[in-house]
C-alpha cells in the first residue's frame, strides 16, 4: 500500500509543478507583451511630429555683412555626434557596436571638431548628426558646446532626430535628441526647419529620425538678394525611392531660390554621390553591406553646380574600427565613400573644393572646405 500511495502522489505532485512553471512562464510573456506594449504607447504619444515648416533655434550675433565680390569660405561636416570616431564600429553598417563611445572619448571627439574648424576658420559651417541630449553620446549638449567656442558667429539648430527611447541593440540604444546645427559669421535674418518626407510609417517612424532642411537666409548688402544656406542630411537606409522623394524636395527648395534670384548653397551629408565624382579610387569591397546611391545632376536646374572632392574619401564604413583597442590599426580592408559636397548656385563662383584627410579620428566622416566668391550682378 505504501508503495502504491507514493506512486499516486508523485505524479499529482510533478502535475503541481508543471502548473506552477507554466503559469510563472505565462506571467513572465503576459509582462513582456504589457512592457512592450506600454513602450509603443510611450512611443506613439511621444512621436515628434514637427510641422513642415517651422522656425529653427537661433542664438547668438553675428558682426559679419556679406557683400556681392565678397569671397567665402564654407565648412561642412558630419561630426557622428561626437562618438564615432577611429575606434567605432556600428551595428547599423555591420559593425557590432551600439554605444560605440565613452563620455572622455566624446568629450575628446567635440574638441578636435572645435580645433578643426578654428583652423579653417571658415565664414560659414555646416555641421550634421549634433547631438543635444542623447544616451549614445553620454548626454552630452554638443550643439551648446561648439556653439559657446565660436561666440562671434550665429548658431542655428533643427531637430532631425527626436525620440524617447529606441529599443534595439544590447545596450539599448535609447533616448535621442540631436540634428543639424549651422554656424555664420554673417548676421541672418532668419532660420528656418524645412521637413523631408518621411521614409517610414508608425510603428518604425516613432524611432526614427525625421529629416529636414536647415535653411538660413543671410541679407547680402546693398542689394535685394539673399544668401540662402542650406544644411542637408538625408536618409542614408532607407531605398532609392524613398531617397528620391527627399531629394526631389531640395531640388524643388534650390530651383525656388535660384528662380528668386538668391545666391544658394545647399550642403553636408548627402548619403549619395554626385554622378560627376569619380569615386574609381574607392571600389565596393566584396564584406560592403551599404552602398551609396547616386544624385543625377541633370535633374536639376541648368544653374546648379556640384561640388564633391574625391582626392580623399569623405566617409568610411562603421563595420569595424579602423583602430584596435590596443591602439594598433586594423589590418581589416576599409570601405570608403564620397558623399558630402555642395551644390551652389551660377551666380557663385567656386575657387576649390578640398576633402580635409583627418584620418577619420573624431568621426566616420571628413570634413569638406569649399572657397566662393559671390558673382556681381
Amino acid at each position: 500500500m505504501k508503495n502504491e500511495y507514493r506512486e499516486i502522489q508523485q505524479p499529482e505532485k510533478s502535475g503541481r509543478i508543471r502548473r506552477i512553471v507554466l503559469r510563472v512562464l505565462g506571467g513572465l510573456l503576459g509582462l513582456t507583451v504589457l512592457a512592450f506594449a506600454g513602450l509603443f504607447i510611450l512611443l506613439t504619444v511621444t512621436e515628434y511630429q514637427p510641422a513642415d515648416i517651422e522656425p529653427a533655434e537661433m542664438s547668438g550675433a553675428a558682426a559679419g555683412v556679406v557683400r556681392e565680390g565678397d569671397e567665402l569660405t564654407l565648412f561642412t561636416w558630419n561630426i557622428g555626434y561626437g562618438a564615432l570616431g577611429d575606434n567605432a564600429d556600428f551595428f547599423m553598417d555591420g559593425g557590432r557596436g551600439v554605444i560605440t563611445a565613452s563620455k572622455e572619448r566624446v568629450e575628446q571627439n567635440i574638441a578636435d571638431v572645435v580645433r578643426e574648424i578654428e583652423q579653417i576658420d571658415p565664414d560659414i559651417a555646416l555641421l550634421q548628426e549634433v547631438d543635444t541630449r542623447s544616451r549614445r553620446s553620454s548626454y552630452i549638449d554638443q550643439a551648446q558646446a561648439v556653439s559657446s567656442a565660436f561666440a562671434h558667429m550665429q548658431s542655428s539648430f533643427a531637430l532631425n532626430y527626436k525620440t524617447a527611447f529606441v529599443p534595439i541593440g544590447l545596450p539599448a540604444y535609447g533616448t535621442i535628441n540631436g540634428g543639424l546645427l549651422t554656424l555664420s559669421a554673417y548676421g541672418a535674418s532668419e532660420a528656418t526647419r524645412l521637413a523631408l518626407p518621411s521614409s517610414y510609417d508608425w510603428p518604425i517612424s516613432t524611432v526614427q529620425l525625421k529629416r529636414c532642411q536647415l535653411v538660413v537666409r543671410i541679407p547680402v548688402q546693398g542689394t535685394d538678394r539673399e544668401l540662402v544656406i542650406v544644411n542637408e542630411h538625408p536618409d542614408a537606409y532607407t531605398d532609392e525611392v524613398h531617397h528620391a522623394i527627399q531629394v526631389d524636395v531640395i531640388r524643388r527648395t534650390v530651383e525656388d531660390e535660384i528662380a528668386a534670384g538668391n545666391y544658394v548653397i545647399a550642403g553636408g551629408d548627402w548619403n549619395h554621390t554626385f554622378n560627376s565624382v569619380d569615386t574609381s579610387a574607392y571600389p565596393l569591397l566584396p564584406t560592403t553591406g551599404w552602398q551609396a546611391g547616386t544624385i543625377d545632376e541633370s535633374e536639376f536646374p541648368p544653374a546648379c553646380q556640384f561640388a564633391m572632392d574625391s582626392s580623399h574619401p569623405t566617409c568610411r564604413l562603421l563595420d569595424h574600427p579602423l583602430v584596435n583597442a590596443d591602439g594598433t590599426p586594423s589590418d581589416l580592408p576599409m570601405q570608403y565613400y564620397v558623399i558630402d559636397g555642395f551644390m551652389v548656385s551660377d551666380n557663385i563662383r567656386i575657387i576649390s573644393t578640398e576633402t580635409q584627410d583627418l584620418g577619420f579620428k573624431a568621426s566616420d566622416h571628413n570634413p569638406v572646405v569649399m572657397k566662393v566668391v559671390l558673382e556681381q550682378s
